[in-house]
């Protein structure tokens, strides 16, 4: 049995999403796959990363789902393993083992979603609520687990945490050769940035202002109103969360807007520029940086 699961990125909504706020978000052509195979009489869990290299090997008792080796990963492995066998006892088969192998297509720091296309794959296996898989056991907005199994740009609303509204769009700025997704060489922990995150400071005003500016953010557009609303944003959630917009703390200097993505302080950011904005990113020390269509794939309609 072989799963996908497509990477995400959230354009707008980042931490207001928690609290219902209408939220773009975009799955990426890269993701995590998974195959699974009946064998032996344990679970055998493999992880290969996106140069082929075995990053993660463990084994499993197939009853109590014991690792071999306790560490951070297989606790985790774990975790999901038990909560699967609640939603869905007859899943697992203790009559013969399974084995997992997970291959990743981008760099695991990159932050595109190796925990949540990684639930999601079991949910495809296990044939369990992902939602609920990934609010027990690490906990978000569930946006990147609605990108998970995308087929297009989408409108994320948590209504209702284990029944989230997912509405399918169509996002494609005639600029969209213009934007390009830069990595800060900082991982950011979305499950801290997530239980730090005081739902208080967010507001039934602040909500309607996002609500609008995704919904422009849709709308057919010119590339300087584009920019106008990456720069409304930033202004909104920096001062929802008391901190300074990333272009006014690193990039003042960019012929452009830069508007950050999911947790802020790493990962991508979103940058607005020109044939030039690789070179100036490469040359502020930031090597990664991707054109839209390197990440978010043809096929998908946008």
């Amino acid at each position: 049995m072989k799963f996908f699961a497509h990477g995400k990125l959230l354009l707008t909504a980042e931490y207001a999403v928690l609290g219902g706020a209408k939220a773009l978000a975009v799955p990426t052509k890269l993701g995590q796959a998974l195959e699974v195979t009946e064998k032996g009489n344990s679970i055998l869990w493999k992880s290969i990363d996106q140069h082929g290299n075995l990053w993660y090997e463990n084994k499993f008792d197939i009853t109590s789902f014991t690792p071999k080796r306790l560490d951070e990963i297989g606790k985790r492995l774990q975790h999901l393993f038990l909560e699967i066998k609640t939603q869905n006892p007859n899943c697992w088969n203790t009559s013969t083992g399974f084995s997992f192998t997970t291959t990743i297509d981008f760099d695991r720091t990159w932050g595109l979603g190796s925990s949540s296309t990684l639930i999601s794959l079991l949910a495809q296996w296990a044939k369990v609520n992902p939602y609920q898989l990934q609010q027990e056991v690490f906990g978000g907005s569930g946006y990147d687990i609605a990108c998970a199994v995308a087929k297009s740009a989408l409108v994320y609303e948590r209504t209702n945490p284990l029944e989230p509204k997912v509405t399918a769009v169509d996002f494609s700025p005639e600029f969209k050769d213009q934007l390009f997704f830069v990595y800060l060489n900082q991982k950011q922990d979305s499950q801290k940035a997530v239980a730090a995150f005081d739902l208080n400071k967010l507001t039934p005003s602040t909500i309607k202002e996002i609500d609008v500016l995704t919904k422009e953010f849709l709308a057919k557009t010119t590339l300087e109103n584009f920019q106008e609303l990456m720069f409304i944003h930033e202004e909104i959630i920096g001062h929802m969360i008391g901190m300074t917009p990333v272009q006014k703390r690193l990039f003042t200097d960019f012929n452009g807007a830069i508007k950050s993505l999911g947790a802020w302080g790493g990962d991508f950011v979103l940058a607005c520029g020109d044939a030039s904005t690789p070179e100036y990113f490469a040359n502020k020390g930031y090597a990664t940086c991707l054109r839209y269509d390197a990440l978010i794939s043809a096929c998908f309609k946008i």
